[in-house]
C-alpha cells in the first residue's frame, strides 16, 4: 500500500470515536500530521500523562491499528464582562465549559478533523452538559 492510500475510500463516519486506554495509547506508528509536535506529543506520552493527571481526556480515530486523528477535551471556564442572564436572576460572570485542547490529524486522512469535532460536540451536549446542570 503506497503512503498516499493509507486511509484511502476509508468512510470516517462510520468509525467509532474512542476513548484512549492504555492499550490504544501504543497506537501511532506512522502517524503523519501537518503539525510534528502533535504527533511528538502523541509518541512520547504527553497524551497519556494528561490523561492519568486528569488534566484531559482524548479520544481517537483509528482505522484497523493506524491511528488516523485524536481530540482531548478539557474542562475550562467563559468568563464575560457584563452579566447576560440578568432577567433570569442569574449574576454569574463565569460559567463552565469545555475545550478543544489538542486536535490532530493524520493528513492523509479525509475527513478525520471534522469527524472528532462534530462528535465532541455531540458528545459534550449529550453526554457531559447534562450532568453538570446545562440539559436544555
Amino acid at each position: 500500500m503506497s503512503p498516499s492510500s493509507k486511509f484511502a475510500g476509508v468512510d470516517f463516519s462510520e468509525i467509532p470515536v474512542e476513548r484512549v486506554t492504555s492499550e490504544l495509547a501504543g497506537l501511532g506508528q506512522g502517524f503523519r500530521c501537518s503539525r510534528g509536535e502533535f504527533v511528538t506529543y502523541w509518541r512520547q506520552g504527553r497524551i497519556q500523562r494528561e490523561i492519568n493527571a486528569r488534566i484531559s481526556q482524548c479520544w481517537i480515530l483509528r482505522c484497523e491499528d493506524s491511528l488516523a486523528g485524536y481530540i482531548t477535551l478539557i474542562a475550562d471556564k467563559l468568563e464575560i464582562e457584563q452579566p447576560i442572564l440578568i432577567d433570569e436572576g442569574v449574576q454569574y460572570q463565569t460559567f463552565p465549559a469545555i475545550k478543544i485542547g489538542l486536535l490532530a490529524a493524520d493528513r492523509r486522512a479525509k475527513g478525520v478533523g471534522r469527524r472528532l469535532v462534530e462528535w465532541a460536540i455531540e458528545y459534550v451536549a449529550s453526554e457531559v452538559a447534562p450532568t453538570i446542570g446545562l440539559d436544555s
